[in-house]
C-alpha cells in the first residue's frame, strides 16, 4: 500500500470544485494533488530520480480517499485586480493617443479594474486526508516520494497551506473508484501529466483538466451472521430540489412515474434487473430494481412527507452494469457536474431530482436511516398481499403471508409479527391513506396493511417486503430501542 497524507494547516481548505464554481472543492481532487507535487518539483529543480517517481505516480490510476465530511463557508464576493493588461506600444517621437494614454492610467493600482471573485472554503472536521494506492512501489520510488512530500507547502490555492507526507499505518479508505454509478466525480492524473503540466507552464498557459473518474462508498462490511436482504445496502439517493412537497401517500405516484423515466432514459434494450421484464415482456422472477420514497418520519414532528427517493439495486448485478445502465440517468455529464432528473407528470407532480452528494444529509436521506442492523423494524408504507385471507383468523393469515415475504427476499422467517391499520413510526398516514395496489389479471384491489416484524437475529436493510415492494410499498424502517413492541 501506498498512503499520501495531506493536512490542511489552516484548517480549511480554499478551492473551487471545477462542475460548480459556487461549491467549494472536497475532498481535493487528486490530480490537484498531483499537482502540488509536480509544482514542488519544479519550483526547486529536482532531479530526475523525483521525475521518475512522478511519472511513476501518475500511471498508477484513480487512488482511493480517505476523507471526513465537511461544511463549507458561506461565500461573499469579492472584487479583485484583474490581470495586467498589455502595454501600450508607442512609436518612438510620436505623441501618446488619448486611448494609449487612457490604458496606460489603467495600469496604476489605484486605477486597474477589479472584477468579482468568490472564494470557496471547505473546513474538513478532520484536516488529514489520504489518497491511498493498493501497489508496492520501489524503495528508490517510495525515497523519491517522500523527499518530495516534504517540498510541498500547499495544495491548489496559495492560501490553502498543506504539510504533505507518506503515510506508513494502515489507511482505510471511505471513496473508492468506481465503474458503477458514481456518487462524485473527481480528477485524477493519468499516463502523460507530468509532461503536459511541463509545456503548458513552458507555453505561459493554464493547464487543461485532467480526466474525470467516479468515485462511491465501498460497500459495507457486515459480520457473517447478520442476514441481509437480495439488495445491495449502498442505496442510489435522489433528493428533492425543486416541486411541490408530498406525502407518503402519494408513493405509488411518484415511484411509478421514477420508473418510467429511469427506464425511457437507460441504454435500450432495459435489461430485467432494470425494467422487471424478460424480452418477451413476461415478468422477471429474479430480483430486480426497486423504487422507494425518502420520507420524514419517526421524528417528533415528523409528517411523512417526501424529501427524495431512492433506488435500491439487487446484490447481484455487477457495478460496471448497473454504471452502464444508470450512470446516463442519474450519474454525472462529461464535465463533473451531475445530472439532474425531471420527473413530470403532467398534472400535480414536477419534481427535480439530484443525486444526494452532501457530508450531513437529512437522516431521511442517509442510508444507515434504511439499512442498519436491527432485530425489530416497522412499516413506513404498507405491505401489499398477494392474495386475500381466506376464511377465519385473517390475522393470523397476514402474518403468515409477511413471514413469507421476508423469506422472499433472503430474510430468515421472523419471530413475531403484527399486522395492523398504523405504523409504529410517527409520520406515517393510515393504511387507509394510500391507494391500493392493483392486480393485473382483474383490476381487483389488492389489500394491504401495516406491520411490526421481530426477527431472532439482526437483519440488514433495505427491508421491502410484499407483492408492492419495486414500488415503494412494504418498505420498513428499524425501531428505535426505545420504541416498545406491542
Amino acid at each position: 500500500m501506498l498512503a499520501l497524507a495531506i493536512r490542511y494547516l489552516n484548517g480549511w481548505a480554499m478551492a473551487t470544485d471545477p462542475a460548480d464554481r459556487n461549491r467549494a472543492e472536497w475532498p481535493p481532487h487528486p490530480d490537484r494533488v498531483f499537482m502540488a507535487l509536480a509544482g514542488a518539483h519544479f519550483e526547486t529543480h529536482g532531479g530526475p530520480d523525483e521525475r521518475d517517481a512522478l511519472e511513476w505516480l501518475e500511471r498508477q490510476g484513480a487512488p482511493g480517499i480517505l476523507a471526513s465530511a465537511h461544511a463549507e463557508r458561506s461565500p461573499t464576493t469579492a472584487f479583485v485586480p484583474v490581470n495586467d493588461t498589455a502595454i501600450p506600444r508607442l512609436r518612438s517621437g510620436r505623441q501618446p493617443t488619448e486611448r494609449q494614454v487612457s490604458e496606460g492610467i489603467q495600469l496604476l493600482p489605484e486605477r486597474r479594474g477589479r472584477q468579482p471573485r468568490q472564494f470557496p472554503v471547505a473546513i474538513p472536521h478532520d484536516p488529514t486526508v489520504y489518497l491511498v494506492w493498493n501497489v508496492d512501489p520501489s524503495q528508490a520510488i517510495r525515497s523519491s516520494l517522500s523527499k518530495l512530500c516534504e517540498k510541498v507547502i500547499r495544495v491548489g490555492h496559495s492560501a490553502s497551506l498543506a504539510q504533505v507526507w507518506l503515510e506508513e499505518s494502515e489507511v482505510t479508505p471511505n471513496l473508492a473508484p468506481t465503474d458503477g454509478v458514481a456518487e462524485a466525480r473527481l480528477r485524477v492524473p493519468g499516463p502523460g501529466r507530468l509532461a503536459h503540466l511541463e509545456a503548458q507552464f513552458g507555453n505561459g498557459l493554464r493547464p487543461e483538466r485532467s480526466r474525470w473518474a467516479g468515485y462511491a462508498r465501498p460497500a459495507p462490511e457486515t459480520e457473517p451472521t447478520i442476514a441481509e436482504p437480495v439488495f445491495d445496502a449502498r442505496l442510489l439517493t435522489l433528493r428533492r430540489t425543486g416541486g411541490r412537497p408530498l406525502g407518503l401517500e402519494s408513493t405509488l405516484v411518484v415511484t411509478d412515474l421514477l420508473r418510467r423515466t429511469v427506464i425511457s432514459n437507460c441504454p435500450e434494450p432495459a435489461p430485467q434487473w432494470v425494467s422487471g421484464h424478460r424480452p418477451d415482456g413476461s415478468p422477471s422472477d429474479q430480483p430486480h430494481l426497486a423504487f422507494l420514497p425518502l420520507p420524514y418520519v419517526g421524528g417528533e414532528r415528523a409528517d411523512g412527507h417526501l424529501l427524495g427517493v431512492a433506488l435500491a439495486i439487487p446484490k447481484a448485478v455487477e457495478r460496471r452494469e448497473v454504471g452502464r445502465c444508470l450512470n446516463p440517468v442519474v450519474g454525472f455529464q462529461d464535465d463533473g457536474t451531475a445530472r439532474g432528473l425531471n420527473l413530470y407528470d403532467g398534472k400535480s407532480l414536477e419534481w427535480q431530482l439530484e443525486l444526494e452528494r452532501g457530508d450531513s444529509p437529512s437522516p431521511a436521506l442517509r442510508d444507515a436511516t434504511w439499512t442498519t442492523p436491527s432485530r425489530r423494524w416497522a412499516t413506513v408504507t404498507p405491505i401489499v398481499f398477494d392474495r386475500h385471507a381466506k376464511g377465519r383468523g385473517d390475522a393470523g393469515q397476514q402474518e403468515a403471508m409477511v413471514a413469507l415475504a421476508c423469506q422472499r427476499i433472503g430474510l430468515p422467517s421472523p419471530q413475531v409479527v403484527v399486522t395492523g391499520q398504523v405504523s409504529l413510526h410517527e409520520g406515517v398516514p393510515h393504511s387507509r391513506s394510500f391507494p391500493p395496489l392493483r392486480r393485473k389479471s382483474d383490476g381487483g384491489r389488492m389489500r394491504h396493511a401495516h406491520a411490526i416484524i421481530v426477527f431472532d437475529e439482526p437483519v440488514r436493510g433495505p427491508v421491502l417486503l410484499g407483492a408492492g415492494r419495486f414500488r415503494g410499498y412494504g418498505l420498513c424502517k428499524p425501531l428505535a430501542p426505545e420504541e416498545a413492541v406491542p
